[in-house]
């Protein structure tokens, strides 16, 4: 690469739109899926929200109510106090949606 057009030609920067996944959990022997977004972070982002959370804060629920939303589009956010109330399986499998998306890819 030499220019900044081709850094994002090839995506070297991140989109501004949430990536769509399906997760799977279990809830008292149930299964569930559904369908939420994901906020792809650049690496400042990316750090803000790893390194410099609040320690005071509960690390995961501040990553799921800052990158994860809901609905038909995306557009629902959720709060920090709902993300600390999520069941351990479903929260799981929110964190292992946003670890997919912004996760380096391996050829």
């Amino acid at each position: 690469m030499s220019t900044l057009k081709e850094l994002k030609g090839m995506g070297g920067l991140v989109p501004d739109a949430p990536v769509k996944r399906e997760i799977k959990f279990k809830l008292d022997g149930v299964d569930y899926t559904a369908s939420i977004f994901v906020k792809v972070l650049g690496i400042g982002a990316y750090e803000e929200k790893l390194i410099g959370a609040d320690d005071k804060k509960s690390r995961t629920a501040q990553l799921i109510s800052e990158t994860i939303t809901l609905g038909e589009e995306g557009k629902e956010r959720i709060t920090f106090e709902q993300a600390y109330t999520l069941r351990p399986a479903l929260a799981g499998a929110m964190v292992k949606a946003f670890n997919e998306v912004n996760a380096e890819k391996k050829p």
